[in-house]
């Protein structure tokens, strides 16, 4: 699942409400996550599990979003029901939440595969998001990263304080280690930059961009959001400037060509460029490619 592009933002709708639904695809989101587990009382979990069903089979062909669809806890670390009634084709990845046990991951991996097989989907088409939420989950997380049909982590900022019994906001001092395990474990198994945690404050608009901007630092790429007008500013600090468009376009010309001639490349400031820096820059311009449905 390692060619899924990055996106930079995931819009939450709860997919029992149909007036969200029918306002998610407007909001101008990368993606979108139809939820059938925090936003939805038990009593309309049936009737969720059908609506999110319905929209994927109405717009997945037509939506130039990625649909998630994030799914409730159950016997196996996952809701075997919520599985049967969205993986359907159209459908670009599962979100867990609270994932703590590798183990869980295979058996979805196996019930995914089997469900896929039975509906004539190509196997390992429906990717797997992978929240960590608990300290128990961090301390697993290399083996989560590493598990079958995983794209990319996510990280769940408050539910994680609640666990480990910590405080903190957008500065992010009180998760710093936990984050930066999640981004390292994601590097080392080859997967795509982690997903940052939602912005509760609705109206503190700064604060979203403050917090997603440290986040981009530490390595993340994009953020969970949960109402359409933190849309905006999040795109604004993972989308590359043109500055950074245009150094990134330079330092591979400039080593292509040093390359083709013998002799060292060097940057318009004169330093050195290694092959490093050269993979940074291509980094920076796959940014900017439009988001594939997986």
């Amino acid at each position: 699942m390692s060619d899924i592009q990055l996106i930079r933002s995931y819009l939450y709708a709860p997919a029992s409400s149909e007036r969200m639904l029918s306002k998610v695809l407007d909001a101008g989101s990368d993606g979108v996550i139809l939820d059938l587990e925090d936003t939805v009382a038990d009593s309309h979990k049936d009737d969720a599990r059908e609506a999110a069903a319905a929209f994927i089979r109405e717009h997945a062909s037509s939506s130039p979003q990625q649909l998630h669809v994030r799914i409730n806890r159950g016997r196996f670390g996952f809701d075997s029901d919520d599985l049967h009634a969205v993986a359907i084709e159209g459908l670009a990845a599962v979100r867990v939440p609270r994932v703590e046990d590798p183990r869980d991951l295979r058996v979805l991996d196996d019930v995914l595969t089997t469900i896929e097989r039975d509906r004539g989907l190509k196997v390992g088409a429906i990717g797997v998001y992978v929240t960590i939420e608990t300290a128990r989950g961090l301390h697993h997380v290399d083996g989560l990263a590493a598990s079958p049909r995983v794209v990319r982590l996510c990280f769940g900022a408050a539910d994680f304080l609640a666990d480990i019994g910590g405080r903190g906001g957008h500065e992010y001092r009180a998760t710093l280690y936990a984050r930066s395990q999640v981004v390292i474990a994601s590097r080392v198994a080859g997967i795509q930059a982690p997903v940052d945690s939602v912005h509760t404050n609705l109206d503190d608009l700064d604060g979203l961009r403050a917090g997603a901007q440290i986040a981009r630092d530490l390595g993340f790429f994009g953020k969970t959001v949960i109402h359409p007008k933190q849309v905006q500013p999040v795109h604004e600090v993972f989308t590359p400037s043109d500055d950074e468009i245009m150094l990134a376009k330079e330092v591979i010309k400039r080593f292509e060509e040093s390359q083709a001639h013998g002799g060292a490349a060097l940057d318009l400031e004169g330093d050195f460029i290694d092959p490093a820096l050269v993979a940074r820059a291509h980094g920076v311009l796959d940014l900017i490619q439009p988001p594939s449905r997986g």
